[in-house]
């Protein structure tokens, strides 16, 4: 499946499920208000007929203003007299009954002659206390009711669409993890064939180089010219070695990525580590016509200086940077600098830097240089050759030490990447 096609199938997926759930979400709305107005004019019915019956009890055919609501759970209605608490409560709940209003309650009356709340309670939950009601501000008598936990009844009500709406974030999210799966499997997918035909190019030259000299070196004239037999032979074990080493590589990768625990740590002296393998790249540098500058500070070179290593990957990781900082000279000679020091206190580390006057990297790749298989592309030099693995092993080995590794690069100048080691253990 194409770029294109996924982005159409994600953009399409996210309008019909973001629409879908905008709908719930404004018919859920829709609901709760109609749940609302519902209940209100049902406690306003049932508050009626209460003033209703109380004057029918009285004989009181006197005109009393309607119930008034005046807060979302809170309403008042007036009396012209005095009224018993007890028989306040029957008629509440005999109306609500009627009404099907089955939240609990608190009311309270109040009485104009003393100018206080008289009496407060409440219906439902018994066991949780009674909370005082707010004062109306008007004259006469009147009781008032409120609903202490209406919010809550409200969305109790509305379970199977609230219920509709968590399914709809659940299908939501599945898509957008889906998405997510499928666009790194693409990524993956796009990243294998990029390391399958790399890899296959890369094998394939030493390949046909190593075919080449076996064919001449089969000819009577070449076979029997030292010089000649001599060059092909080299030939043929430089690019044999090149092979072996990449081959290694793959190796390294895939074994560090299903055994993690295969580290064997001990102490590796800092400058006898450093100075080999840096000695073991100079005949190539010297061979291409350019220079390395080892600066190794006073305190690696103690021979208490050591770090807590692997040996063997240590090597490896210092061996990767030197070498891409060889192969990613561009036209001009390598010039490597290699620096090894101490941090200051009060977190002191062994910090590596390998530097070049190389091609450098541009901004945009900075980020991904660590990432297995990215390479940086090289425009139209086809010369510099790999997998896209020797960064991304030198961070894995960087990280079962504890440490840490950036790169910093300007492109058409250079490129320096160092590594920062505990002092002491692998974290």
């Amino acid at each position: 499946m194409t770029r294109r096609r996924i982005r159409i199938l994600i953009l399409t997926g996210l309008i019909s499920i973001g629409g879908t759930l905008l709908l719930q979400l404004i018919w859920l709305r829709q609901a709760v208000d109609l749940g609302e107005r519902e209940f209100n004019e049902k406690v306003v019915i049932a508050l009626t007929e209460v003033v209703d019956d109380i004057q029918a009890m009285r004989g009181d055919s006197a005109l009393v203003e309607p119930v008034r609501q005046q807060a979302s759970n809170f309403f008042v209605a007036n009396i012209n007299d005095t009224l018993h608490p007890f028989l306040l409560e029957a008629l509440l709940r005999e109306s609500f009954e009627r009404a099907a209003l089955n939240s609990e309650f608190d009311y309270a009356i109040y009485d104009c002659f003393s100018d206080s709340i008289v009496y407060g309670g409440r219906v439902g939950d018994e066991k949780e206390g009674q909370s005082r009601l707010p004062r109306f501000e008007q004259d006469g008598h009147y009781f008032g009711i409120r609903f202490p936990d209406r919010r809550a009844d409200i969305l109790m009500s509305l379970d199977r669409w609230l219920l509709a709406s968590a399914l709809q974030l659940l299908v939501l999210g599945t898509f957008v993890y889906a998405v997510v799966i499928v666009l790194r499997q693409k990524r993956l997918s796009e990243v294998r064939e990029d390391f399958i035909n790399n890899m296959t190019h890369e094998f394939k030259t030493p390949i046909a180089s190593i075919a080449s000299g076996a064919q001449l070196l089969s000819r009577s004239d070449i076979g029997e010219d030292p010089v000649a037999r001599k060059r092909y032979l080299d030939l043929i074990l430089s690019e044999n070695e090149r092979m072996r080493r990449q081959v290694e590589k793959v190796m390294d990768i895939a074994t560090l990525g299903s055994d993690a625990g295969q580290f064997q740590f001990a102490p590796i002296p800092v400058e006898l580590w450093v100075s080999q393998c840096t000695d073991a790249f100079r005949p190539n540098v010297e061979q291409l016509g350019g220079h390395i500058d080892l600066s190794i500070e006073p305190e690696a070179r103690s021979s208490n200086a050591t770090l807590q290593g692997d040996r063997t990957h240590m090597d490896g990781l210092l061996s990767n940077l030197i070498d891409n900082a060889i192969r990613y000279c561009g036209d001009a000679p390598p010039q490597v600098a290699i620096r090894i020091g101490r941090t200051p206190s009060p977190n002191p580390a062994w910090r590596l830097t390998v530097s070049d006057r190389g091609i450098g990297i541009p901004q945009p790749h900075l980020k991904r240089v660590f990432e297995r298989f990215h390479r940086v592309p090289t425009g139209d030099r086809h010369d510099v050759k790999g997998f896209g693995l020797g960064l991304h092993y030198a961070k894995t080995i960087v990280d079962a030490h504890g440490g840490t590794i950036h790169c910093e690069s300007t492109p058409g100048e250079g490129s320096a990447f160092t590594v920062e080691l505990p002092m002491n253990g692998h974290g």
